[in-house]
């Protein structure tokens, strides 16, 4: 133990390949879950060897509690049949199943390392990720930029692209091409739009710089606020001009509320008054499928406009099938099987929310468990803006990014967007979600900061 605490002397190289680390990831390197997965096994052994010293003082108990529902999630994912039976037919790897718990809970845990972490600094992680998303999204405008010209979804409209005498499955003006792994593959415009739109939550950034005291950092977020703009109108959509309006509102937001408090009064009603809504709507739409409420069902079913709503329109039927009785049978822990033992999820589709295909991919209690450790690592900002352990606008920059992210998969982020090749991707197997909880989990920790007492132990805060 002694040779190994003498290792904190190095523990700012093991801080410099993390941040490289977070780089690949954000550039969508690979696009293999299992390298991220191994990589984030891999760095939190790293972090674990170079920073003894700092867990035997710390300790891990004030924040271990937190980590619980993620590791309910990610054991009733790998192990639920939509994985399984999926893995059987090729969709996933093996691989790709034993690093859902290996590396989601490696890299909760490297928030928690980095957080302690002397030599991390969450302003250059910022700058690393925002620097390698921008990469990522210049390649992918200039790749549909020379395959169609700027504005394509407006010039070719209600066109069609033909390979072998085969129509395409969607218009020219529904997708777009984005590099995955090694290659440029056709996707769907919502996939397209979700790294520009990440990119774009930079912006937060921008309100606080100084051109004068800090030029270099105001021309570099300068520009990654343009080019995620440029990226979006470029390659215009309904979604993607949407996507614009609701990031420059929420800037607003978080700057007015920073700087009036009576503001942030009312923000603050008008968002619990929206979180109240928005549960009551989706909490309608759960009881819609199952078969104990069907007096719900039947209600919704005879009125014209919720029946609109809740079972005829497009998003609908995609939620639906994955809704449907819930709570009957072994769907609840997400070991759902017909009487041929097959998984009954495998042929129902992801729908593009997270909020609804977690019930599919992982069962009701691995669905509630992942919303709970988002609710947690949410619900810890507050405190994490009052400690003032890091400066405000980082703060409301990691707070932007992961608003933006859950906001936008909880509706638009499909996993099945190839249109020419098969590819099933859940949130959870993606690099944008690792980024997520591990921002999370450095939060809680920041917000749950331990002191050592006199004697040397570890002291909650």
């Amino acid at each position: 133990m002694s040779k190994l605490s003498s290792l904190g002397k190095y523990s700012a190289a093991i801080t410099f390949l993390a941040l490289e680390f977070f780089a690949l990831m954000a550039f969508n390197y690979s696009g293999s879950f299992v390298v991220y997965g191994a990589l984030s096994l891999g760095l939190v052994v790293l972090l674990i060897l170079f920073n003894i010293k700092e867990i035997k003082a710390k300790g891990l108990s004030s924040v271990a509690l937190f980590y619980i529902p993620l590791f309910l999630f990610t054991l009733l994912t790998c192990l639920g049949t939509y994985s399984v039976a999926h893995a059987k037919v090729g969709d996933f790897s093996y691989g790709e199943l034993v690093f859902i718990p290996l590396g989601l809970l490696a890299m909760a845990f490297s928030g928690y390392l980095l957080s302690l972490d002397k030599h991390f600094k969450i302003k250059t992680f910022l700058t690393v990720i925002f620097s390698a998303l921008a990469i990522y999204c210049l390649i992918n405008l200039f790749y549909n930029i020379i395959s169609f010209g700027a504005f394509y979804p407006l010039v070719y409209k209600n066109y069609y692209l033909y390979y072998n005498g085969i129509k395409s499955e969607l218009p020219v003006n529904d997708f777009a091409y984005t590099l995955e792994g090694f290659k440029f593959i056709e996707v769907e415009m919502s996939h397209y739009v979700l790294y520009p739109l990440l990119l774009l939550s930079s912006s937060a950034m921008l309100l606080y710089l100084s051109p004068r005291k800090e030029k270099v950092m105001f021309i570099l977020y300068s520009a990654f606020t343009l080019l995620a703009i440029i990226c979006l109108v470029f390659v215009p959509s309904i979604l993607s001009l949407l996507s614009i309006v609701v990031v420059a509102i929420l800037d607003l937001v978080i700057f007015l509320a920073k700087r009036f408090i009576k503001v942030r009064k009312v923000f603050k009603v008008l968002l619990y008054l929206f979180i109240i809504l928005f549960i009551l709507f989706y909490l309608v739409y759960v009881l819609n499928n199952q078969s104990f409420a069907s007096g719900i069902s039947n209600l919704l079913a005879k009125n014209g406009l919720l029946n609109r709503i809740f079972n005829e329109n497009k998003l609908a039927r995609l939620y639906n099938p994955i809704l449907l009785d819930l709570f009957s049978g072994n769907k609840f822990l997400g070991f759902a099987t017909n009487e041929l033992g097959v998984g009954i999820y495998e042929e129902v589709h992801l729908s593009g929310g997270f909020i609804f295909d977690s019930y599919m991919t992982s069962g009701v209690i691995g669905a509630l468990a992942l919303f709970l450790f988002i609710f947690l690592g949410l619900k810890s900002f507050k405190k994490y803006f009052k400690l003032h352990s890091d400066e405000f606008p980082l703060q409301a920059t990691l707070f932007l990014f992961v608003i933006v992210f859950i906001g936008y998969s909880a509706f638009f982020n499909k996993g099945e967007y190839a249109l020419y090749y098969r590819v099933y991707k859940p949130i959870y197997l993606t690099a944008p979600f690792m980024l997520m909880v591990f921002i999370l989990s450095y939060v809680i920790c920041k917000s749950h900061p331990v002191v050592e007492n006199k004697e040397g132990e570890p002291a909650h805060e």
